[in-house]
């Protein structure tokens, strides 16, 4: 019997916490060091970055390697072709950004299941299909009772649609985006859970809407992860943990270096000098 597992709801079933971060850079070096060093899943993005959708079976036979799950931001929420490419190459989970209403997430259901259960074109010659002709009724069913949509909370019109979105079947995960919804509702850069009324009210009505229908919220501390920062992610009801985005890890790890070198440099008695060190491009800093 065809089986696919996906790692994150196996988790989320058994009242485990997944931990992953978003890749920015697809490089594949940095995803194998997400997996050894005991993260559980991989967010690639394709809507903020350079990252091929399309042409992911490479980075997901890697993430595969190191016992990551590979959940995959496509560019727009409306494409399917994209959403699909990444089911191909092995993806456990497609992030649709920017969406307004039910209709985006059945659209994307539709366009990601077989019939009769929706419009999803067959093929046995993709990697996760096995490569099979003989298994692939097996593959469908499979492929059809293991999708994972997880949208994105970031639009007024998704704010407002909020409960009829965790009410799909296939919503089993959700992405309360603070950042992007505070600047929809006009408050400007914001990307903490309490840097306003209006987002703490847009997550309470956020965090009802999931309870009511098993669905498990997906965030945290994403710029700066702190333990702290992450007990506080898990008293708001965030159940899978997203901290870091590569790049800006690795932007931090750049600035921490500098500093440390300024802080040696500056207590040499006048020996050595250094250039001024350019502002931080992280808040709080």
């Amino acid at each position: 019997m065809f089986e696919l597992k996906n790692r994150l709801i196996s988790m989320i079933d058994q009242k485990q916490v997944p931990v992953g971060m978003q890749c920015f850079t697809g490089d594949h070096t940095l995803i194998e060091v997400m997996g050894v060093t005991g993260l559980d899943y991989v967010w690639i993005d394709s809507e903020h970055s350079g990252i091929n959708p399309r042409a992911l079976e490479d980075t997901v036979r890697v993430a595969d390697g190191v016992n990551l799950a590979t959940i995959v931001r496509i560019p727009e929420p409306g494409d399917t072709t994209s959403a699909r490419r990444a089911l191909e190459a092995g993806a456990q989970g497609i992030v649709i950004p920017m969406v307004r209403s039910a209709a985006d997430v059945e659209r994307m259901r539709d366009a990601l299941t077989y019939p009769p259960n929706g419009s999803r074109g067959i093929c046995p010659a993709y990697r996760v299909a096995g490569y099979s002709l003989r298994t692939f009724s097996e593959y469908a069913a499979a492929s059809d009772a293991s999708l994972l949509l997880i949208p994105m909370i970031e639009t007024v019109d998704g704010l407002e649609h909020v409960e009829e979105i965790c009410a799909i079947d296939e919503v089993r995960i959700i992405v309360f985006a603070a950042g992007e919804l505070s600047y929809a509702l006009g408050e400007g850069a914001n990307v903490n859970l309490h840097g306003s009324q209006r987002i703490q009210d847009a997550l309470t009505r956020v965090k009802a809407a999931a309870g009511a229908n098993n669905v498990v919220l997906l965030g945290g501390p994403i710029i700066n992860p702190t333990a702290e920062g992450c007990a506080t992610a898990l008293a708001e009801d965030i159940g899978v943990l997203c901290l870091g985005i590569d790049v800006m890890s690795f932007r931090k790890v750049c600035e921490d270096a500098v500093a440390a070198a300024d802080t040696a440099v500056a207590g040499s008695g006048g020996r050595f000098t250094r250039p001024e060190a350019p502002l931080s491009g992280l808040p709080g800093r």
